[in-house]
């Protein structure tokens, strides 16, 4: 069962807010999305990287000039994934599928096959398969990331709060009233935007694979 009854509170402090708002170029944000299969209408990546800035985990604004740009552009295509695989599974599929946006090339907002092999390097991320390829090597880069944000969403968020995030953007919208008033195409709102959504979206109509969703999030359930 999902029934928490309230909002998870134990997630880190966001003592370390940026002064400056959050936000995404929009044509960074087009990068990203493009290799997605669910569509982030609501703007679930804008909201989740205002977390990560807010916790000083990644800058509030994106310069890509910034040398460790490359790490926020993984981090970014790691939340596209997270998106992606999280409607997958609410789905009732497999946690299997590969966002592949195209980020390697010699023009920004991409980053070039050397920047890409540094990242890779220093977070210790090779190409699995052989002879590794560079887009052996993005994927597992991808992958790699997409596990660290979920982990650390989890950590300063809460599951609950997390799930109910991704649940009220995603494709479940359809399902709740017309009256939800989700804050749509919005850079950083607060990280509480959610949080009225949270008692219905835990705790009613809990499907199975609602359910599912929910212990795959936590970490409880491997779909791969």
């Amino acid at each position: 069962m999902l029934n928490i009854g309230q909002p998870e509170t134990d997630g880190d402090s966001m003592s370390t807010a940026p002064d400056t708002p959050a936000s995404i170029p929009e044509h960074l944000l087009e990068t990203i999305t493009d290799g997605m299969d669910f569509r982030d209408d609501q703007g679930w990546i804008p909201w989740a990287w205002g977390v990560l800035a807010r916790a000083g985990d990644v800058p509030a604004q994106i310069d890509e000039d910034d040398p460790d740009y490359p790490r926020s552009l993984m981090t970014l295509a790691a939340l596209g994934r997270l998106y992606d695989l999280f409607q997958q599974v609410l789905s009732g599929l497999s946690a299997d599928l590969e966002t592949n946006p195209d980020l390697v090339g010699e023009v920004r907002p991409a980053i070039t096959t050397i920047e890409l092999a540094c990242y890779s390097e220093a977070e210790g991320v090779c190409d699995t398969a052989w002879p590794e390829t560079g887009s052996g090597l993005l994927r597992e880069a991808i992958r790699t990331r997409t596990e660290q944000i979920s982990a650390r969403l989890v950590e300063l968020l809460g599951t609950a709060r997390l799930f109910t995030s991704l649940f009220v953007t995603g494709t479940a919208t359809a399902a709740m009233d017309d009256d939800t008033d989700v804050p749509a195409d919005t850079h950083s709102p607060a990280e509480d935007a959610f949080d009225r959504y949270l008692p219905s979206v835990v705790n009613d109509d809990l499907t199975e694979d609602k359910q599912r969703t929910y212990a795959w999030l936590s970490g409880d359930l491997d779909l791969t």
